[in-house]
């Protein structure tokens, strides 16, 4: 047995202030230069090809090396010094990747990573306190449920609503599901229930559908028009042909902003088909939901007050660190009620008309950290109106940029930006008749811009056809005109170049 009389010794995992000032110090030398001048860092540092080319390549190679080098032996003891390990980390690891909080970062959907939310996370972990049951932590609990209701204000639901912070969209969207199915299928007998999703809906629905218990073949994958919209009267025709053959249509699920082109869907008249049929109405707006903060999202978004549920992601329209995500439902107690488990080991049931729900009957976490204390002291010391104007700039620049494209001969808009992203491709009349030629054209002219290493671009293809465009996505909060003035030169000069 281990000798307690020298248990007061130092403990090296409790140090004291001033090695923690220390600490701290040492850190913000390397961090404050990322955050200050994110631009000044490379753009695609592990490389382009992996993001239009298959295979095994160079990049991979040198990736693969990178991965390899960081694994060792579980050290007994470490004299490794603190500066020395961040000077590896910055200098080495972090080199090679792409550059999200760059302003020129336009490759997927980027928030940027505010600096405020950085703040709150090192201030919850440093508090360490339990927040999923409400009385371990009321007025910490509190500031979760505090941060809900602001984003149930956002979308336009009522007082009775209620939801969680996530991790992101797609646990969010697993959780929307679970409460969907529980609620419509009281029996759990859910085999015969039927889902309608439209074919750019993004891949975690399908996912979470299936981690639901759902067998593929019950999901309907519902064609889009040409402004990539979901075609309601396919809907409504899938619904028809299931409740003939003694299905039960149960799920009707809109995206406000497909991933791909950033589509909204109806909302409006989605939602009224879904309350003709007792469908569970639910909207993916992780990618476009906070542009409900301006009067263009309010307009294109008509409708999303009447969904049962809504995901929302937070670190993207409201530009917080990868790692937040939200669910909302519009009758809480359905939420609750899908969650309605307990252990002997955990505190008796409190009455939720008195005191906030615990955060453990609303998600399938029980242990979580204070993720919500992010969104909450960067609206407090902010407020939310540089959020409302950073989103309103995003929806000008994108049209600004759709503007300047079709100033470049052969660019075609293949999808016009209805919030913040669009795509595009080269099309000169000689590759028209031959469409793999024209979309190895179009692979060569994003891997001519990305390399430039101004602005990051990402590949589209179609869902139907599998035609291959060059997508553009601007919504970090760090991405400004100058940023796209560059972009749009060097779209120009790779064209030429080709």
């Amino acid at each position: 047995m281990k000798n307690l009389d020298n248990c007061d010794s130092v403990n090296p995992l409790a140090p004291n202030a001033a090695e923690m000032q220390r600490l701290i110090e040492i850190a913000m030398k390397f961090i404050i230069p990322y955050q200050e001048n994110p631009d000044k860092f490379p753009l695609n540092g592990s490389g382009v090809e992996w993001l239009h080319f298959g295979g095994i390549n160079s990049e991979m190679d040198n990736a693969v090396k990178l991965a390899k080098s960081v694994a060792e032996p579980l050290p007994e003891v470490s004299n490794v010094d603190f500066e020395e390990l961040l000077h590896d980390i910055f200098e080495r690891l972090v080199p090679c990747s792409t550059n999200d909080n760059s302003g020129g970062y336009l490759a997927y959907i980027p928030g940027g990573g505010i600096f405020h939310a950085v703040l709150a996370d090192f201030i919850a972990l440093s508090l360490n306190r339990y927040v999923t049951i409400f009385m371990a932590a009321p007025g910490l609990a509190a500031i979760e449920e505090q941060v809900i209701r602001w984003l149930c204000d956002i979308v336009g639901f009522p007082l009775e609503a209620g939801g969680v912070i996530t991790s992101g969209g797609s646990i969010a969207t697993i959780t929307a599901i679970h409460a969907a199915r529980m609620h419509k299928f009281a029996d759990r007998n859910f085999s015969t229930g039927t889902i309608y999703v439209s074919e750019q809906a993004h891949y975690c629905v399908e996912q979470g559908l299936v981690l639901c218990g759902f067998p593929p073949q019950n999901i309907r994958k519902i064609a889009t028009g040409k402004d990539f919209k979901i075609r309601i009267e396919l809907i409504e025709e899938a619904i028809r042909l299931d409740k003939t053959n003694g299905l039960h249509p149960f799920l009707l699920v809109a995206t406000a902003g497909t991933t791909n082109t950033g589509a909204v869907d109806n909302i409006l008249e989605i939602g009224k088909l879904a309350q003709k049929h007792n469908m569970w109405f639910h909207v993916d707006a992780a990618y476009g939901g906070f542009f409900m903060l301006t009067e263009h999202g309010k307009s294109i978004m008509q409708g999303i007050e009447q969904a049962d549920s809504v995901v929302l992601d937070p670190h993207k329209g409201m530009f917080l660190p990868y790692g937040t995500g939200a669910l909302l439902v519009k009758d809480k107690n359905k939420l609750r009620k899908s969650f309605d488990f307990t252990g002997t080991y955990l505190p008796a049931l409190q009455d939720s008309s008195y005191v906030p729900e615990d955060i453990m009957h609303l998600s399938p976490e029980l242990t979580r950290d204070f993720r919500g204390f992010r969104i909450w002291l960067s609206v407090k010391m902010l407020g939310i109106k540089p959020f409302r104007k950073q989103l309103e700039e995003k929806l000008s620049l994108a049209q600004w940029v759709t503007e300047q494209l079709l100033q470049i001969p052969n660019i075609r808009i293949v999808s016009h930006p209805q919030l913040s992203i669009l795509t595009f491709k080269l099309e000169p009349l000689e590759y028209t008749l031959n469409p793999k030629k024209l979309d190895n054209l179009n692979i060569k002219l994003l891997d001519a811009i990305n390399r430039r290493g101004n602005i990051l671009l990402s590949p589209f293809r179609g869902i139907q056809d599998g035609e291959f465009a060059i997508r553009i996505a601007i919504l970090s909060f760090r991405t400004a005109k100058k940023h796209l003035e560059q972009g749009i030169s060097d779209i120009q000069n790779a064209t030429k170049q080709l």
